[in-house]
């Protein structure tokens, strides 16, 4: 719980060392795939046979870094009560960020990997135009005397038993056609070839009603949410108006992706591209897909926020390679769900990933791992850097995440001079390197000074180097500057450095336990980086301990 409310924001019951602990002497993520034993290892001997199952022996956990204890600021005068707070924190969970460290995992693999199968998109265009009006032949009659509407649009004909009273359900064939364009946009398919595209969908109340006329036939399968076959998706209806459109576009996302790219990958990329476009912005004229929600309050029942944080705080984790590795039943579970979501919006964002993801639109037809391998072979120069990303994205994950104002800003790094260095620290930006390298058990002095603004709206919050205390992020002084010492290699096999830094304000004395280059960063939510600017300067000097 919060352990107190300020005018403007809340502050954390925890440290920011504490907030990211080894707890019970564990290091390594709890690995449960919610399958059978029997099942999970016919999965990795599958893998293993191809060189790509990463070890999973537990490592030790590090000792906790001890952090000197923050300085005291003085507190800036209260804003007016009428005036809303520009950086509160979001509408997350009921419960404190998770606490619970995790280790990555690389794979090694002497396998020869597998080359993607010749053709382009323009290919895979033209099949699907020859099968584009391929629907099933149904019996309105028979379904209007079932209780069946028929609601229709360009794109899809929607049959429901959803009473008319539910003002929402009539727009969703007009919200669909709004779909289609920005579903060609993101895949860069010509909507000119996709005039005469239609699918028929079922949107669910009451199921025996759609046996008896025809609409649900036996090759259907059970299905929790929804489901998506050829020209047809079935859905049941849901508690609220967002949801019930997410999953409309999420089952659509499926069936566009399977007619016009030829396939939608292996279950990780498909079920995560139906996620990141199916989560949406509607404001009953516009619609935007692929929105990064900023509250819960915009997207009621998605929650694909709260089942990372959940699973983390539970120490069930994944990194990357081990959503990459999801098979055809992991999806049975919604957990799978908010992973894939994670995974797909951030490789979408982050800088080093992004171009590398995109390019997967002509890889669909292959659902193999080798897919994936792909991806990771032509990331892996960069993939240490991407990896430590991904983990402090997980550890500090919350709606409106800014991935690509959150990466990491990296450089090539040399040794600090003997005369000191100066550097600038952005304020719009997270952790970024000054290019110095520091030596272990050497002692460093830090001394920053300059003003930089944090927010915008009601008006400008103005800060310095110690931060200000009409609120806090994980438990220190918004702004405040952050220090920590890592490589490419620091959270390979452990807990980042970036996530455990050391408190530096305006002056501070630094020791680093491992030889690594100098990070710094003014301390805000990852979600509240765009509306800051300016920058402290920073200079740095080796000192007598």
């Amino acid at each position: 719980m919060f352990s107190a409310h300020s005018r403007r924001g809340l502050r954390y019951n925890r440290t920011l060392a504490g907030a990211l602990s080894w707890q019970n002497g564990r290091g390594m993520f709890e690995q449960n795939y919610h399958r059978s034993f029997r099942t999970l290892a016919l999965f990795a001997l599958a893998l293993c046979s191809l060189g790509w199952l990463a070890s999973c022996g537990p490592m030790p956990a590090p000792a906790v870094k001890k952090k000197p204890a923050p300085k005291k600021v003085a507190q800036k005068p209260a804003a007016k009560p009428a005036q809303a707070s520009p950086k509160t924190a979001n509408n997350n969970a009921n419960d404190e960020p998770p606490s619970r460290p995790f280790l990555p995992q690389v794979p090694e693999s002497d396998a020869p990997i597998k080359p993607r199968k010749a053709g382009t998109l323009s290919d895979l265009v033209k099949r699907g135009e020859a099968t584009q009006n391929d629907l099933p032949e149904l019996d309105d009659g028979k379904i209007a005397a079932a209780g069946i509407r028929k609601l229709t649009g360009k794109h899809l004909i929607l049959y429901t038993d959803v009473p008319a009273t539910v003002e929402e359900v009539q727009k969703l064939p007009q919200i669909f056609d709004l779909a289609v364009p920005e579903l060609c946009k993101y895949f860069g398919v010509d909507p000119s070839k996709l005039e005469q595209w239609k699918l028929v969908g079922c949107l669910i109340e009451d199921k025996p009603r759609f046996q008896g006329c025809g609409l649900y036939n036996g090759d259907v399968p059970d299905f929790p949410n929804g489901f998506h076959k050829g020209s047809q998706f079935w859905l049941y209806n849901q508690p609220s108006d967002y949801y019930r459109r997410h999953l409309m576009i999420h089952e659509g996302v499926h069936a566009f992706m399977s007619h016009w790219l030829g396939g939608a990958g292996p279950p990780w990329y498909s079920e995560g591209m139906a996620e990141l476009l199916g989560t949406h912005e509607w404001d009953g004229q516009q619609l935007k897909l692929g929105f990064n929600p900023p509250d819960k309050t915009q997207v009621p029942y998605w929650g694909r926020v709260k089942i990372v944080r959940d699973e983390y705080a539970a120490q069930r984790g994944m990194t990357l390679l081990d959503i990459f590795r999801y098979d055809g039943q992991a999806h049975l579970k919604n957990e799978a769900y908010g992973w894939c979501w994670a995974a797909t919006s951030f490789l979408n964002q982050h800088p080093q990933t992004r171009e590398a993801f995109l390019a997967l639109k002509t890889d669909t037809q292959d659902r193999s791992i080798e897919f994936s391998r792909r991806l990771h072979e032509k990331l892996k120069p960069q993939w240490p850097e991407i990896a430590e990303d991904w983990q402090l994205y997980v550890m500090q994950l919350e709606y409106g995440y800014d991935v690509a104002r959150a990466a990491t800003v990296r450089k090539e790094s040399v040794p600090l001079p003997a005369a000191g260095a100066t550097v600038n620290v952005a304020a719009d930006r997270a952790w970024q390197s000054t290019g110095f390298e520091v030596t272990a058990g050497k002692t460093y002095e830090i001394s920053a000074s300059g003003r930089y603004q944090l927010a915008r709206e009601p008006k400008p919050w103005m800060a310095e180097p110690n931060g200000i205390t009409i609120e806090y992020h994980q438990g220190q002084p918004l702004g405040i500057l952050l220090a920590a010492v890592t490589s490419p290699a620091a959270a390979v096999n452990a807990i980042s450095p970036l996530a455990t830094p050391d408190i530096i304000g305006t002056s501070g004395r630094l020791t680093p336990r491992h030889n690594g280059t100098l990070y710094l960063s003014l301390n805000d939510s990852p979600s509240k980086l765009a509306d800051n600017s300016g920058a402290c300067t920073v200079q740095i000097r080796e000192v007598m301990p």
